[in-house]
């Protein structure tokens, strides 16, 4: 009996053959499929697809055998790794590399053979497609170019299951990274955000303070120290609205009146914007993310409106499929955003002007978390100009 020599390549093979995850994997039905249209275009009734590694070649799907696999001592499909194509043994009785081979000699009765190898993109054959039958057989060219485009699926199929991994790995692994980077940002601004008031009530008692008597290139100085300190409390307090989304979200659904809301925002901002309130009285929905999500876009409203008192339009209403979603709608008479600026409004950080009308620095953080609060609900969210002068942001959220 003839044993089949090592491939060439044979340690990258192995190596490839390894990356594909696929040695003792549970059946699958492509694969099966493929076995199965092998064995009736080539009119036998046994057929395989076979992944040959360095003790024994294994069977991913078969048609008509009972076993998993066979020692490479035996194995045809060895010696069909080696070929560039269609590898036959039309009588294996009378071929003296197999005709003492115990799967010719042996119950199995072995009689015919033909097989073609899978070969992946480096050009590394990892197994094969093959069609067996228990007596000797010819085999027409066509049914020889059948069974390599079949052996071209199967080895599709591979490369497809092993780019679906990678990329399975790849974003776990971004997920995870993710996941390290939130879990810093909340420790960090967590731990800054006490030292940062402290230094802001400190430095007010210290300007507050008559009796120090401040010459005022220091006090001058230190305006600027409660300044930065200010504004830099603002942010940590937004970053950690943003990284404690999901803390929010827990918040229990309930009915929201939206004359609450009115009052609420009425109370908060007082006569410095001009709302007007249409469309539904009353929605289901996480009360105080809610009002935190409207202030949030009537505040920007007002920062960067040109006029002293600006007007908001803010429209809810039911949407799509059997109204199950509330489309809201808060557009105002602003300044509105350079059009090639409207698709970077919720990049985090990003903010379309450095300053808004007060010259208070913008942290551009509001609708990167109002994005983010939509992602997690399935809502969508969308942000356009209104011409001549406007803007306009139409967020939906489920209802249920």
């Amino acid at each position: 009996m003839m044993i089949a020599p090592k491939h060439e390549q044979e340690v990258a093979r192995l190596a490839a053959l390894d990356s594909y995850n696929v040695l003792d994997s549970l059946p699958e039905a492509d694969y099966d499929n493929i076995v199965s249209l092998a064995a009736t275009i080539c009119d036998m009734p046994m057929a395989l697809i076979t992944l040959v590694d360095d003790k024994r070649q294994w069977f991913k799907a078969k048609v008509g055998a009972d076993v998993e696999e066979t020692p490479i001592e035996v194995s045809f499909c060895a010696h069909a790794i080696l070929q560039d194509d269609v590898f036959m043994v039309p009588n294996t009785s009378k071929d003296e590399r197999f005709a003492d081979n115990p799967l010719v000699t042996g119950p199995f009765q072995l009689g015919f053979y033909a097989g073609v190898p899978l070969v992946n993109e480096d050009g590394l054959p990892l197994g094969t497609v093959c069609v067996l039958d228990q007596k000797p057989r010819e085999f027409s060219e066509e049914q020889q170019k059948a069974l390599s485009i079949l052996g071209q699926q199967a080895m599709r199929l591979l490369e497809l299951r092993r780019k679906k991994r990678l990329i399975q790995e790849a974003l776990e692994r971004e997920q995870h990274r993710q996941a390290e980077l939130e879990r810093f940002s909340h420790i960090a601004i967590k731990e800054l955000k006490s030292p940062m008031a402290n230094i802001a009530n400190v430095t007010r008692l210290l300007l507050a303070d008559g009796k120090l008597g401040l010459p005022d290139s220091k006090r001058k100085m230190m305006e600027k120290v409660l300044q930065s300190s200010d504004r830099l409390k603002t942010m940590l307090n937004s970053l950690w609205r943003y990284n404690t989304i999901d803390e929010a979200l827990e918040e229990e659904k309930q009915k929201i009146q939206i004359k609450s809301i009115q009052q609420h925002i009425q109370l908060s901002m007082g006569r410095k914007v001009n709302i007007k309130w249409l469309g539904l009285e009353e929605i289901y929905y996480r009360p105080q993310l809610f009002k935190r999500m409207l202030h949030k876009l009537i505040d920007n409203s007002y920062r960067y409106a040109s006029q002293e008192i600006p007007n908001i339009r803010i429209n809810i209403k039911e949407t799509g499929r059997d109204n199950k979603m509330y489309q809201i709608t808060v557009s105002d008479d602003g300044p509105g955003v350079q059009a090639e600026q409207l698709n970077k409004l919720t990049e985090l950080f990003f903010s379309s002007a450095p300053n808004d009308k007060f010259g208070t620095n913008c942290d551009g953080i509001g609708l990167a978390t109002l994005e983010k609060v939509l992602g997690k609900e399935n809502g969508t969210l969308h942000i356009s100009n209104i011409l001549p002068t406007g803007l306009t942001v139409q967020f939906t959220l489920p209802k249920e």
